[in-house]
């Protein structure tokens, strides 16, 4: 895949220079990285999360724990409380984590998110978190996008924050996401639905949600199955213009969205002991046009020329759990297949003269398999511990394609990756379950190849990486309301493939590399303390880490025009995660917060790679991570007689960060606010809601100065749900 500023960089240089760029087995696996500066370019019960001493989460894989009780930085939110707050998609779930921000936004199907800085070396190589749908993970080899998923038939989504290396691998460097889906009920038939109507300013059309579900017992106590899907239309706010945005525009409201979800779930347990969880799931997201824009107030994209851009995902996701009961152990043997069907993105580029208005299309598709088995204690001892072995192959197939009045040029990648982990960790409560060591240990082997043909040019190359990653923990139980932890562990992931051109042209510029980068590595140091006071009405949690990042992979643009790949150098961040909640004296009210403060910078940066892009030199602030994040939340949930009323409200503040284009050198500060109240009347919930209420326009994201994105405008609507 061939980045915006990538492709824009052309403009500065020959024909032939372009050619070279295009050329390279990597070359794909450079979506929307900045090389240059560029002219354009058994499910856990639902509880809402202000209830600690309700949550229960299953993410550390030793059965089921209450959440402020876990000694790690871990969030868990219920569909009621994702509803509440206004959670529709993972942009909005990014605002309910501390650290966390959106690094990289093309459409409504590609989106990459960063915790704590792992957005720092771009949009390059395999994923920096792990997104987990129930038991095994979603994503594919040199793909960082997180899934398109719709919120409606979630049960929980738990949010792990730093380095997962042990019990989740690579590829989750920064943190993992676990998505759980419902269950079936096995006892009675239970149907839902939830219907949405709203308007977006400068939309001349109205948006539209519609989703349902139904569960079935087949027999009772022991087989169940559940329907469920969705459709959305998200109306277009975008005008594209032909050429200058003067006039009348080519189209208006153009960039509209149609989602849609489908899924089944079947439970099945046959003996006491024995469960068996079967789920299909298919999704697509069709965007026209995209969401990056020349202009995002007003909101236009112009010189298009005839182009009809687009954005499209579909993917067909299969998985399987059993799991036995055993006197002292748990097995269980998750398996999932992910088949990514054909899609992608393509767009108008304006490139000036002589290439002047062309066509630039990324694509592919994908499949995954995953297996992973593992054995739990389960006795109740004071001995905890957990073991396991893990299988993935996969296969990435990406293309390419330019096609100017001057220029016309493609090419295409397929890249195979096979690897095999061995994990554990190993608890054990000492002095009555006060004080809990933990140790944890993962190894990975990986095998990797790509083979590449650009514009008739055939390229390869392999690598077989492998790691040994670890976790320590030490968790203080100190009284029933209040726990501390020293948390300590390591990530790892793989190195990009690139070319032998590419390797002696990144090289010859004095920048040590080869045909596979060296892997990336993170280290997190973390302490924290969890608790409550005023008789439970007030929650803590807080955190202190230390982060440091070896090797980081970046794209690089070579002094000849190549575009390949370096290890660019280490890089740190510290900061402070902190989660606050109080139950107020009002009856009904909650107040909460989350915040993240932090500093990041590069350090031991390549010089050679630091003479290219001074932008990353020792001692500069790290891209994508802003210095702060910070959420408040009012919610209020009280009966009155026979009617449940409800309201929440909410501001969202987040600092100034670097962005990884030079030619759009930070992102301003910006605040989002949304609010939402409604009443229940037995089966029946009543809402209206309104969606960044202030109209903030952005751009929170850029590629280039012509391609920016921000929030969806100014959106008011209302909504039905309906339990039985």
């Amino acid at each position: 895949m061939i980045s915006f500023s990538t492709v824009a960089c052309v403009a500065l240089r020959n024909r032939l220079t372009m050619t070279y760029l295009l050329t390279g087995a990597a070359a794909p696996a450079i979506l929307l990285a900045t090389a240059l500066p560029a002219y354009a370019q058994d499910a856990a019960p639902a509880a809402d999360v202000t209830d600690d001493s309700e949550i229960v989460v299953t993410a550390l894989k030793t059965g089921a724990q209450q959440l402020d009780k876990v000694p790690v930085a871990i969030q868990a939110f219920s569909q009621e409380t994702l509803g509440n707050r206004g959670v529709r998609d993972a942009a909005d779930l990014m605002q309910l984590i501390p650290g966390a921000s959106q690094a990289q936004e093309i459409g409504a199907g590609y989106r990459i998110f960063s915790f704590r800085g792992s957005g720092a070396g771009g949009a390059v190589g395999d994923g920096m978190i792990g997104y987990y749908l129930d038991d095994t993970p979603f994503g594919v080899p040199n793909n960082q996008s997180a899934p398109p998923l719709q919120f409606f038939d979630i049960e929980q989504v738990e949010v792990l924050r730093g380095p997962q290396g042990t019990l989740y691998g690579q590829g989750s460097m920064g943190g993992t996401i676990i998505y759980r889906t419902k269950n079936p009920s096995l006892d009675r038939i239970t149907t839902s639905g939830d219907f949405e109507l709203s308007n977006t300013r400068d939309s001349g059309k109205l948006n539209y949600r519609a989703a349902g579900a139904v569960s079935v017992p087949l027999i009772t106590d022991k087989l169940g199955i559940r329907l469920s899907g969705g459709y959305e239309k998200r109306a277009g706010y975008n005008d594209i213009y032909s050429g200058a945005p003067v006039g009348e525009p080519y189209k208006t409201d153009a960039n509209n969205i149609i989602s849609k979800d489908l899924q089944a779930v079947i439970l099945w347990k046959p003996t006491d002991r024995a469960t068996v969880r079967l789920r299909a799931w298919h999704f697509s997201t069709d965007q026209d046009y995209l969401n990056v824009m020349n202009s995002v107030n007003p909101p236009y994209a112009a010189y298009q020329g005839t182009i009809d851009g687009y954005d499209k995902r579909s993917a067909n996701y299969y998985s399987g759990t059993f799991t036995y009961e055993f006197d002292k152990l748990t097995l269980t043997n998750a398996t999932s297949y992910q088949d990514s069907k054909p899609g992608g993105f393509g767009l108008a580029l304006n490139l000036g003269e002589p290439l002047g208005i062309g066509l630039l299309v990324n694509g592919g598709h994908a499949n995954n398999f995953v297996n992973e088995l593992r054995l739990t204690t389960s006795d109740g001892g004071p001995l905890h511990w957990v073991g396991g072995l893990f299988y993935q192959k996969a296969n990435g197939y990406y293309t390419f394609k330019l096609d100017f009045p001057t220029l016309k040029s493609e090419g295409e990648t397929i890249t195979r990756t096979e690897n095999a982990s061995i994990f554990s960790e190993v608890s054990y409560e000492l002095f009555d379950g006060k004080l809990v060591p933990l140790l944890g240990l993962r190894y990975v082997r990986d095998k990797r190849s790509s083979e590449s043909v650009s514009n008739g040019v055939p390229a390869t190359s392999e690598a077989e990486p492998d790691a040994l990653t670890w976790r320590a923990n030490l968790a203080y139980y100190a009284t029933d309301d209040w726990m501390f932890f020293f948390n300590a562990g390591t990530g790892f992931r793989s190195g990009i493939l690139q070319s032998q051109a590419q390797a002696d042209a990144v090289t010859a510029d004095g920048v040590p590399s080869s045909l596979s980068l060296t892997p990336d590595k993170l280290r997190n140091l973390e302490i924290g303390v969890k608790g409550s006071f005023a008789d439970g009405k007030v929650r803590v949690a807080t955190s202190v880490y230390d982060i440091k990042y070896t090797n980081l992979q970046a794209a690089f643009t070579t002094s000849i025009g190549l575009s390949a790949f370096a290890n660019l150098g280490d890089a740190t961040t510290q900061g402070v995660d902190i989660e606050l909640a109080w139950d107020t004296p009002l009856k009904g009210l909650t107040l909460s917060s989350v915040a993240n403060f932090n500093t990041s910078e590069f350090t031991n940066v390549k010089s050679a790679f630091a003479g290219a892009d001074p932008r990353v030199a020792n001692g500069q602030e790290l891209y994508n991570t802003p210095p702060f994040n910070v959420r408040f939340d009012a919610s209020f949930d009280r009966k009155v007689g026979e009617i449940g009323v409800f309201a929440n409200a909410s501001a969202t503040a987040v600092g100034r960060a670097r962005n990884g284009d030079a030619t759009v050198d930070t992102l301003d500060p910006y605040e989002l606010y949304r609010a939402s109240a409604g009443i229940r009347i037995d089966n029946y919930e009543f809402r209206i809601f309104g969606e960044n209420l202030s109209d903030y326009r952005g751009p929170t994201s850029a590629n280039g100065p012509t391609l920016l994105a921000g929030p969806r405008p100014l959106t008011v609507g209302v909504g039905l749900r309906v339990n039985y």
